[in-house]
């Protein structure tokens, strides 16, 4: 009876449509949420046995990017419950959670380039719209963190039984329209492909968004909790998580 009904509420989460934005995204906006510290530890993600963990951006060598993924208590609480939902075999791939400034840098400085190549003819301002729509802006502003840098946004994906990675048919990190979380959704005559990648895409959303999460629409892989961006997205009057960083006892030993 409990696979019968945990098999059905799989069926209704992969099924259920991802909506459209209600409001345009607007970082100037987040200014308006307070953040009201709940001094949250910040935790290794990688001790599940549903969760592995690809530290992109350690991978790559950028400035400050560390080989373990760290995130706040209640954000890994949330992603333990939402590995709860996946199809039997299946596990969330994470990318990237709490991030460094200086790897914020090194991300923001890069994707502008990669952009400036791609399209010479863009103005600076262009380029740098372009880029915030990926990357936030690197921010030591405590009233306006950068998202990750709280320890309170993730980016993931979904593997299957057989350790292949759900076609999302956009890859982490790009910065094409695509990319978009909904973009199948209102995308006319999809191919069987195109289906796929809008099925997994509503799996990830609406297993995410069940236990708490909030999705940026721009991106599929990134998920909020606790954040400014979660407390615009969810109706929360405030945030629960401002810039931080993870402890190392040892560090402060030899220190």
């Amino acid at each position: 009876l409990h696979r019968l009904i945990r098999r059905q509420r799989q069926m209704c989460i992969r099924d259920r449509p991802i909506p459209a934005p209600k409001t345009a995204w607007d970082w100037n906006t987040l200014l308006s949420y307070p953040i009201i510290e709940n001094m949250e530890p910040m935790v290794a993600l990688s001790y599940h046995p549903q969760i592995i963990t690809r530290p992109q951006y350690a991978i790559q060598g950028l400035s400050g990017a560390l080989f373990e993924i760290y995130g706040r208590q209640g954000l890994q609480e949330r992603l333990a419950a939402a590995a709860q939902l996946l199809p039997a075999g299946h596990r969330f791939v994470v990318f990237d959670a709490w991030r460094s400034i200086s790897t914020q840098m090194a991300l923001f400085n890069s994707l502008s380039r990669r952009i400036a190549t791609n399209h010479p003819d863009w103005s600076e301002d262009q380029i740098t719209q372009q880029t915030l729509k990926t990357v936030a802006a690197v921010s030591r502003d405590p009233k306006r963190p950068s998202p990750h840098n709280t320890g309170g946004s993730i980016d993931l994906t979904i593997v299957d039984e057989h350790g292949v990675l759900l076609e999302m048919l956009s890859p982490y990190d790009d910065f094409d329209e695509t990319a978009r979380t909904n973009y199948f959704e209102i995308k006319a005559d999809l191919t069987e492909r195109e289906i796929s990648a809008r099925n997994h895409r509503r799996l990830l959303y609406n297993i995410m968004t069940t236990v708490g999460f909030t999705n940026y629409d721009e991106e599929w892989w990134h998920y909020d909790f606790g954040n400014q961006n979660w407390a615009w997205k969810s109706g929360h009057e405030a945030a629960n998580y401002g810039a931080t960083q993870p402890v190392f006892p040892w560090t402060q030993i030899l220190d």
